[in-house]
């Protein structure tokens, strides 16, 4: 199965991982060599937007839940409508679970940040130690 090109149905050719050039935290060239200092304020910056997603303004997943759900009483008591009602229930539930997957997804993904900073930190010790036990 495909579509002819050689890279199965999704059309999707992968051409290997690059970085962008202007990724935060990354000391430019063709090595990974990150920077913890630009990472830990990129880390701030998610951080604080997962706190504003996790609020109840305009947008946010506790603003759908509670603001943005249609009943079969908004949408009138005749056979149509509450069916309609009930379709968009359904898919409020959809998407208010999804976004909360997202936002569960988003913490979980400043965690692992966190912890591969730790650990480049840890190792940058440990590399800079050796280096003074070697001179």
């Amino acid at each position: 199965m495909g579509n002819g090109n050689g890279n199965g149905r999704s059309a999707f050719k992968y051409e290997g991982f690059h970085l962008d050039k202007d990724w935060p935290g990354g000391a430019g060239g063709d090595t990974i060599d990150i920077e913890p200092n630009p990472v830990k304020n990129l880390l701030k910056a998610l951080e604080e937007d997962v706190e504003i997603l996790k609020g109840v303004r305009a947008g946010t997943p506790g603003h759908l839940r509670a603001y943005g759900k249609v009943t079969s009483a908004h949408v009138g008591e005749w056979d149509a409508a509450q069916a309609l009602g009930m379709v968009f229930n359904q898919g409020h539930m959809a998407m208010t679970a999804s976004y909360d997957k997202l936002v569960a997804q988003y913490e979980a993904a400043i965690v692992v940040i966190k912890a591969a900073v730790a650990n480049i930190e840890k190792a940058e010790a440990s590399s800079d130690v050796g280096l003074q036990n070697l001179t």
